[in-house]
């Protein structure tokens, strides 16, 4: 048997419905399950169906309801009654990865135990408990849906509440792991769902802020202004009003952690992706100011060095091209550096670029760290022997001979 509370409420026996009869009757089960395994009283049970104001007969429809869904529900693998008698209330026996309310409580448990530790696997467990909810989770539909009663109201307003702290803690964690671009689009949905929440504002202006759209985040805060002012008549709170300040002054403590990391050749450095960013896109201008973006093919009279330097800088520039497809503000500010490599604000702004995208993948974190390690290599005149340089040079069929120190990557 699996049961579903978080988007409606129904059950199924080997994924085909069950029908659970009419609506309190179901609200009797959505509030048994809710109750982990705990006996609910009578006086409980019928307080939180018909409130203050019973019906004279509760305890008899009470009693319906429950013989009802004991025949519904019939027995647990073991051969217990789901729904058995108790002497001082009702009770149901569910395992708590039966109950999707249950599943998604105990990953965010497991989360929140992780953050700011193990970001990235806090980052996992939350999205998985999120989408218990359905689809991504984000948009959460409305748990217990259709049902009547105080009882369903008080435990679709808390299931919601706790639902909307995880994804704050979700989009937290994510930011904190320099996911900057791929969270912005999740953001503004949750602040075109949550249009007077300040956290989730909060979030979308530091987002925003990190992939270079300083002037939208300042717009987000005059928009939350706005409908605070409209709706409530009241103002941001500090927490906002200070993010926009240390925004409009470009505090460098609003740039991204570096949290994604990688090991060089030798496996024994940690490389942070804020290092190979800024490495990358000093790399990057350096080529431009030399010319070295030019494929080496087309120059002559090269040393080894410069060849190699050649090669590896557009391989360099040709990787975040193909990153940054799609994403504007990325593309952008590569260009501008390409325009204008001296240009110091283009330079920082293709660097907070390249380490957000550095921070959500791995991958493209690795391409780019071995190639600003060659880079590195061919600008000191150190020869580096890697497998596309013998394979693709011209010597590849004739004896070879190295003398000095080389590396072998």
């Amino acid at each position: 048997m699996r049961y579903q509370l978080l988007n409606g409420m129904q059950a199924f026996r080997d994924d085909r419905p069950v029908h659970l009869g009419e609506r309190q009757q179901r609200l009797l089960l959505a509030l048994l399950l809710l109750a982990e395994g705990k006996p609910v009283t009578i006086e409980q049970a019928i307080d939180k169906i018909w409130g203050e104001k019973p019906i004279s007969s509760a305890r008899h429809v009470l009693s319906q309801y429950a013989s009802d869904l004991r025949s519904r529900l019939g027995r647990t693998p073991k051969g217990k009654l789901v729904l058995p008698t108790h002497t001082t209330g009702y009770l149901v026996l569910a395992e708590r990865d039966q109950v999707d309310a249950h599943r998604f409580h105990d990953l965010v448990g497991e989360a929140r135990a992780l953050l700011r530790q193990d970001d990235a696997r806090a980052v996992e467990l939350l999205r998985d408990g999120l989408r218990q909810w359905g689809g991504d989770g984000l948009r959460p539909g409305e748990p217990l849906s259709g049902l009547p009663g105080p009882g369903a109201a008080n435990a679709r307003t808390r299931l919601l509440e706790e639902h909307r702290a995880a994804v704050v803690e979700c989009m937290k964690a994510e930011l904190r792991l320099g996911r900057h671009i791929q969270v912005v689009p999740e953001i503004q949905d949750l602040v075109e769902t949550w249009p007077l929440d300040e956290e989730a504002t909060w979030l979308l202006m530091l987002a925003l802020h990190r992939v270079g759209r300083s002037s939208d985040a300042l717009a987000a805060c005059d928009e939350l202004r706005r409908r605070l002012r409209d709706e409530l008549g009241s103002d941001p709170g500090v927490r906002i009003r200070d993010l926009r300040q240390r925004i409009l002054q470009q505090d460098p403590g609003l740039e991204p952690p570096a949290d994604s990391t990688v090991i060089d050749s030798s496996g024994a450095n940690m490389r942070s992706a804020a290092e190979i960013g800024k490495d990358a896109a000093r790399l990057v201008a350096e080529a431009v100011t030399g010319g070295g973006t030019a494929h080496p093919e087309e120059q002559a009279g090269v040393s080894w060095a410069e060849a190699s330097w050649g090669r590896h800088s557009v391989q360099l520039v040709e990787m975040m091209r193909v990153r940054f497809a799609g994403d504007t503000a990325a593309t952008s500010a590569l260009a501008q550096v390409e325009a204008d490599p001296v240009d110091s604000a283009a330079l920082a702004t293709l660097e907070r670029v390249l380490v957000a995208h550095l921070g959500r993948d791995r991958a493209f974190l690795e391409g780019v760290e071995r190639l600003v390690r060659r880079l590195s290599r061919a600008k000191d005149g150190s020869p580096s022997i890697v497998a596309d340089t013998i394979k693709n040079a011209s010597v590849y069929h004739a004896p070879v001979h190295f003398s000095g120190d080389f590396t072998i990557s």
